[in-house]
């Protein structure tokens, strides 16, 4: 694992941060969730995944990812 505080990509969209890994050739998987009651994310709303929150696992990140609209309705 590397010594970076993953953390600091909270908040980036889920592309950019992906390419940040990848520079510094860090191991990660894409975890993507949804608000209770919400559709589920297509494959048309990648574009808009941020990374809500990162956690390390089995020697890689897990970045979990969500679309913007957790409006309660």
């Amino acid at each position: 694992m590397s010594a970076v505080d993953w953390t600091l990509i909270i908040g980036y969209p889920l592309e950019e941060a992906i390419e940040y890994l990848r520079e510094e050739e860090q191991p990660y998987r894409v975890v993507v969730t949804a608000p209770p009651n919400k559709r589920e994310t297509t494959s048309d709303d990648e574009s808009e995944l941020r990374i809500i929150a990162v956690r390390s696992a089995d020697g890689c990140l897990d970045l979990i990812c969500a679309v913007g609209d957790w409006s309660v309705a």
